[in-house]
């Protein structure tokens, strides 16, 4: 049957995906790098090794993400926002005028951004966007991934974000709703 879920745990839940997207899993290291480990700490930690008994900060993260820093002259970022109405407060039978979905540009890159969770939009996307001019050509598109903004420095103007792979993002064109992460 459905079982449905308090906040605290969606919550939790969310933020352990999060996480899992950025980070991967947390796996027990190779055997290498256990001897390894095990040599440096001396013949007190050798049980450990031979499979009695792991702790949890023997465990490393599968991934690796990487810190990418974009100037704010190079990146766009469009913040996603919900204006639909509904049947009853149109006039009868009336068709809401714009689009359910709007994009407004972000031109004040500020603090307030630190922790929020953008999308990465497709080149091909941001492509369609730019000569249509239609906001659901670029959010009715795949994404390709999704960063975390890490740092904000506004005497620079450089943005950080967080990547779950190293190097260069797809595009510059980012996306931005209401979800944040911190770790």
């Amino acid at each position: 049957g459905v079982v449905s879920r308090d906040s605290g745990f969606r919550r939790i839940s969310r933020t352990l995906c999060m996480k899992q997207y950025f980070y991967g899993n947390s796996i027990v290291p190779s055997a290498t790098y256990l001897n390894a480990t095990a040599a440096s700490l001396g013949p007190t930690a050798t049980a450990a090794t031979e499979g009695i008994s792991i702790s949890t900060s023997s465990l490393v993260h599968q991934y690796s993400p990487s810190l990418v820093e974009l100037s704010f002259a190079d990146v766009n970022i469009y913040q996603i926002s919900n204006v639909s109405l509904t049947a009853s407060m149109l006039p009868v039978s009336a068709k809401q005028s714009s689009e359910a979905v709007q994009l407004t540009p972000i031109n004040d890159i500020g603090l307030n951004m630190k922790h929020c969770m953008l999308a990465v939009c497709h080149p091909m996307a941001v492509e369609n966007y730019e000569r249509s001019g239609e906001a659901r050509d670029l959010y009715m598109a795949g994404v390709t991934g999704f960063v975390v903004v890490e740092k904000v420095d506004t005497t620079r103007e450089i943005i950080s974000l967080l990547s779950p792979c190293a190097g260069s993002l797809a595009s510059s064109t980012l996306l931005q709703a209401d979800i944040t992460w911190r770790e």
